[in-house]
């Protein structure tokens, strides 16, 4: 199953880019994807792939190509679920039509080949959907979402080439539950569990094993919707048992709130990412009224709260004064590249928020071992020749006779 069509935004649409560098590089960039209705939902490890959906399709996006569509039934279109991108870039988790059945099903699509593989289903359905795509791991191999079983009840499930399709099952009888994401290699999988009167709690599952949160009074908090990497931290929604603060949980932290918001308006706190490390966290405060691009788009950062906007003027990056990140979907995972969706004089936009990455401690370390050595060397000589990448050491936007130079001159353990 393939289709494919490719749109060079920079030429047919308004593509607005503030900062004259593509996404990635180190002055940083901003970009207003022009045409109404798209959704960007995730991004790459680099921030150079972003994946999302408009109102029938979904779709992954870089600078130097555009927008190219993949198919698929978009939530808009009756579909449901979100797109979601492995952190290398190659694989995006999506939502399509099975031409069997004519009913939802999750799928990968292999960016390098253009192919389409869908993970199977229940063998039940709620009208037209039996399953969709929440979320991908970092390393692309498993994904997690929602499964509807007999008579329209939803179970939260797991994915991969290796351990098939698994329901991961309900902690309260009749009720249901379902899977947001899953951490880099899958071990840690996030989402909500109904409970008996129907609130959506957050809930956690760590090798299968489910773990509701709670404040540390007792009080039931909303869903989660976002791990680390590593799965150490989770972060989620609030509920009226603690003021709807969205808040952070690890397992050695238990719950943590965070700041309640800076606008008495826009009382409600919706975090939708979380960095590898846990030291950024993305969200907007609005309230539960539409529309979704009703709020403002914040940053937390190691404690300190920052709009959007402030982190991009931060950067040298100069946005015009009527664009406003209200609703910031997904980050890339050391969360610099943030993306979503922006009010603007124009009418609502997809942005794509690249900031500046600070300088690598050792980057010759080119696979991140410690030290630099022959398997970096290795690293660098298969991508000889190539466009700018982590081998481009010089930042000239090639691997060269420059960048081979850099690593050798950097060879032994990193200091």
């Amino acid at each position: 199953m393939r289709l494919s069509r490719v749109v060079s935004v920079a030429g047919a649409c308004a593509l607005a880019v503030a900062s004259a560098v593509s996404a990635g590089e180190k002055t940083g960039s901003f970009h207003l994807l022009g045409m109404p209705g798209l959704y960007p939902a995730d991004a790459s490890a680099d921030g150079r792939i972003v994946a999302g959906y408009n109102t029938s399709q979904f779709w992954y996006w870089t600078a130097e190509q555009g927008l190219t569509f993949i198919g698929g039934v978009s939530p808009n279109n009756g579909g449901a679920g979100t797109a979601g991108i492995s952190d290398d870039g190659t694989r995006v988790g999506f939502t399509v039509i099975n031409p069997a059945n004519n009913k939802t099903e999750g799928a990968f699509y292999e960016i390098a080949t253009g192919t389409t593989t869908l993970i199977g289903n229940f063998g039940f359905s709620c009208d037209a959907s039996a399953i969709s795509c929440w979320g991908v791991s970092g390393d692309g191999q498993t994904m997690v979402g929602l499964g509807w079983h007999n008579q329209c009840a939803a179970r939260a499930y797991r994915y991969s080439a290796a351990g098939g399709l698994v329901d991961m099952g309900t902690s309260v009888a009749g009720r249901s539950t379902r899977a947001n994401a899953a951490n880099f290699n899958g071990a840690v999988i996030v989402g909500w569990q109904d409970q008996a009167s129907g609130f959506r709690q957050g809930a956690v599952w760590k090798n299968g094993t489910q773990k509701l949160i709670n404040t540390n009074t007792g009080q039931a908090v909303g869903e989660a919707g976002a791990v680390s990497g590593d799965g150490n931290w989770v972060v989620g929604l609030g509920s009226s048992g603690n003021n709807f603060l969205g808040w952070r949980w690890s397992e050695k932290t238990g719950y943590l709130p965070l700041p309640a918001t800076p606008i008495p308006s826009l009382p409600r706190c919706f975090p939708t990412g979380v960095s590898d490390d846990g030291s950024r966290i993305l969200l907007f405060y609005r309230t539960q009224f539409p529309p979704a691009t009703g709020g403002e788009g914040y940053m937390w950062i190691d404690g300190t709260l920052k709009p959007l906007e402030t982190l991009a003027a931060e950067a040298g990056i100069v946005l015009s004064p009527d664009v406003r990140m209200a609703l910031p979907l997904g980050m890339s995972a050391d969360g610099y590249t943030i993306v979503g969706t922006a009010r603007t004089a124009s009418g609502i936009q997809g942005f794509i928020l690249d900031l500046p990455r600070p300088a690598p401690a050792c980057p010759a370390d080119l696979n991140g071992d410690g030290e630099v050595g022959a398997a970096d060397l290795a690293a660098l000589l298969s991508a000889w020749g190539g466009a700018a990448g982590s081998g481009d050491l010089d930042g000239d936007g090639s691997v060269g006779a420059a960048d081979l130079a850099a690593l050798l001159s950097a060879w032994g353990a990193c200091s």
